[in-house]
C-alpha cells in the first residue's frame, strides 16, 4: 500500500483536490489540473471513488429485478454509503495537503 505525502499547497489546488471528490465535478481537475501531482493523484482517487459508486449503483438496480436476490438489495444499502465515506476522507485529506490512499480503492491507478 502507497504511504502517505504531505506537501505544501497552494489554494488553488486544494479546490481542484475537493472538486475531484465531488462526483461528476471530477472532470474539472483532471480537465484543468495542469502539471501538479497532488490534483492528479486526488483526481485519480475521485476518479475511482466515482466508479465505485457507478458499480454500487447499478448493482442495486440490477437485484432489485431479481427475485431471491434482492435480500442482498439490504446489504448494497449499507455499502452505498461507502463512496459517500471515501470523499469525506478525501476531502480531508485535501485540506491537511496529504495525498493519502483511501481505504479499499486507493490501490488502484487510472490516471497518470
Amino acid at each position: 500500500m502507497p504511504e502517505e505525502k504531505k506537501t505544501k499547497v497552494n489554494d488553488n489546488d486544494k479546490l481542484m483536490g475537493v472538486l475531484a471528490y465531488l462526483g461528476i465535478l471530477v472532470i474539472i481537475p483532471i480537465a484543468a489540473g495542469g502539471k501538479s501531482k497532488f490534483v492528479k493523484y486526488h483526481a485519480n482517487q475521485g476518479l475511482i471513488n466515482l466508479l465505485f459508486a457507478i458499480v454500487i449503483g447499478v448493482s442495486s438496480f440490477v437485484l432489485a429485478f431479481m427475485p431471491f436476490l434482492n435480500m442482498l438489495l439490504a446489504i448494497l444499502w449499507l455499502v452505498y454509503f461507502i463512496p459517500t465515506i471515501f470523499a469525506i476522507l478525501g476531502i480531508i485529506n485535501v485540506i491537511n495537503g496529504e495525498e493519502k490512499p483511501l481505504p479499499l480503492i486507493g490501490g488502484f491507478t487510472l490516471l497518470k
